[in-house]
């Protein structure tokens, strides 16, 4: 899971870097799912047209879906607030997705995980610091990516009970090439190389997130997974700084540290053995 966020903040680094070149969120998130198709067309050479037929056609709709309106939503937040600010933002999917975790899968989500959560999102506050610059109308698009984000990895956990990851990546990038193409006209721009090399840069990025991410999600419950979605501020400080000269101040740190402790935490909590619960005497 790790390594998918880093993936992730891989797209969302070259997305930044388009919008501020000019490119729609849009056109961007219409241009990488076509990139990424490309690259999806020697596994759907071996694999076949019935290889391509999916068990819950429903849900891979809906996933697509919501990783379509999530992803727009997120760049177009990029185009007006730092990386990091926008990454800290969506730290409410945790939360999301703890509760959908409760509600739709009827896993049981226990103290230990709630309480990594609740410290990992101080820390994001602490970042964000409610009342300054965080909380435009731009910072509305990073709560609205969240929101679809959360509910994809819900979907996820579900919908690879019956379809393998690489045709869940399959039905993604369909979904979102169909329910992207209605839209791209009003903002279509020529591409040029340089346009390109990013668009299948986030292709890259984006298969192997996807891939890593369902496979840690095949692994273990979304709640418990959750916490980890703070790892992504420390890849996206860091990118900032490097790419976009966006040095992160004192507080931004401590709340950066205090959401790595809140991840380590769970990390620790899953990895020790389950205390058996004594046999009352006979």
């Amino acid at each position: 899971m790790l390594g998918a966020f880093l993936a992730y903040t891989g797209i969302d680094a070259q997305s930044k870097v388009m919008a501020e070149i000019g490119y729609h969120a849009i056109f961007i998130t219409w241009g990488r799912l076509v990139a990424q198709l490309v690259l999806m067309v020697p596994y759907m050479i071996r694999t076949g047209l019935p290889g391509l037929k999916s068990r819950r056609l429903d849900l891979q709709v809906a996933r697509g879906l919501c990783m379509l309106i999530a992803g727009v939503l997120f760049v177009m937040g990029l185009a007006h607030l730092p990386l990091a600010t926008m990454t800290a933002i969506n730290f409410v999917s945790p939360f999301i997705i703890t509760i959908l975790t409760m509600l739709v899968l009827k896993e049981a989500v226990g103290i230990h995980r709630w309480l990594a959560i609740i410290i990992g999102f101080t820390g994001a506050m602490i970042v964000i610091r409610p009342g300054t610059e965080a909380f435009t109308v731009a910072s509305l698009y990073g709560l609205g990516a969240a929101l679809f984000w959360a509910t994809s990895i819900i979907v996820t956990r579900v919908v690879q009970r019956y379809d393998s990851s690489m045709l869940t990546i399959f039905y993604t990038i369909i979904v979102g090439i169909g329910g992207s193409s209605f839209l791209v006209i009003e903002y279509w721009r020529e591409v040029d190389l340089l346009a390109m090399v990013f668009l299948f840069g986030m292709a890259v990025c984006s298969t192997v997130g996807q891939l890593l991410m369902n496979g840690a999600l095949k692994q273990t419950s979304p709640a418990v997974l959750a916490p980890l979605n703070y790892s992504q501020l420390i890849w996206a400080g860091l990118v900032g700084a490097l790419v976009f000269s966006e040095f992160p101040d004192q507080w931004t740190w401590v709340g950066a540290g205090i959401i790595v402790l809140s991840g380590l935490y769970v990390w620790h909590r899953e990895r020790q053995p389950a205390t058996p619960r004594p046999r009352p005497a006979e």
